[in-house]
């Protein structure tokens, strides 16, 4: 690896070692790259992933080589996920990140840089990867954010599938306080999570009803008050099965 890393270097190349660190306790993020004496750190808005810290450190380090005008610039990096990131051309995730990180590579190849991204293991000796190690873990316990850094898409559906929970409770609860048996029922065997579905029975959780005024006549009479178009469109709950037969 030494010698991998000696000929990459050459005396015009700028070399810089990056890394993101996420606080096990707290959960507060730090990104922070060093380059021979210089050295930037970045405490990441709360709830930040490991992977998005990485991301901010080579961002960063990108950001150093526009002001330096080294004609190479090597970037040191033990984030495999972040590498992989970088290289894919249809990205699900982190869009924004990945988007502004590689347009700043973009900036640097334009006026004839180049960049080589270097995958390097952690917490094998390196005094530039220990360095970078340590400054990102101080930057985690910095008292304030100093860079944001929008939340993923996966990170977005888990706060609303969490979110979708705590209503979904609160709602039972204030059912079950009024006195519902088979609300009661529900949140005693389900502990407020859905039943799992059984493949063998057919369900209709989540298919959309489309039904035709002119279809119910009568019904179109009685409610047409209520009624803001000819169509209406009904989602069903999904239905819960028993293995008890009434």
């Amino acid at each position: 690896m030494l010698q991998v890393m000696d000929d990459l270097t050459t005396p015009a190349s700028l070399t810089i070692y990056t890394d993101g660190s996420v606080d096990p306790a707290t959960g507060a993020a730090g990104a922070a790259f060093v380059s021979g004496q210089t050295t930037k750190q970045w405490r990441l808005t709360d709830g930040a992933s490991c992977l998005q810290a990485e991301l901010v450190a080579i961002r960063g380090a990108l950001h150093h080589a526009l002001e330096s005008h080294s004609p190479h610039v090597i970037i040191h990096t033990d984030s495999k996920s972040s590498i992989q990131a970088l290289r894919d051309t249809q990205p699900q995730d982190n869009i924004h990140l990945l988007t502004s990180t590689l347009l700043l590579a973009q900036r640097l190849a334009a006026r004839g840089c180049k960049i080589t991204l270097n995958w390097v293991p952690s917490h094998v000796g390196l005094s530039g990867n220990e360095a970078a190690d340590r400054a990102a873990k101080s930057a985690a316990a910095l008292p304030s954010p100093t860079t944001a850094v929008l939340p993923s898409l996966s990170q977005t559906l888990l706060k609303i599938k969490s979110a979708s929970h705590v209503l979904s409770r609160q709602q039972h609860e204030a059912t079950v306080a009024l006195s519902s048996p088979s609300t009661s029922w529900y949140a005693a065997a389900t502990a407020y999570h859905p039943l799992p579905q059984d493949p063998s029975i057919p369900h209709t959780y989540g298919t959309d009803y489309t039904v035709s005024a002119s279809a119910f006549p009568a019904l179109r009479k009685s409610a047409r008050a209520m009624w803001t178009s000819p169509v209406i469109t009904a989602r069903s709950p999904p239905p819960l099965h028993s293995n008890t037969t009434s």
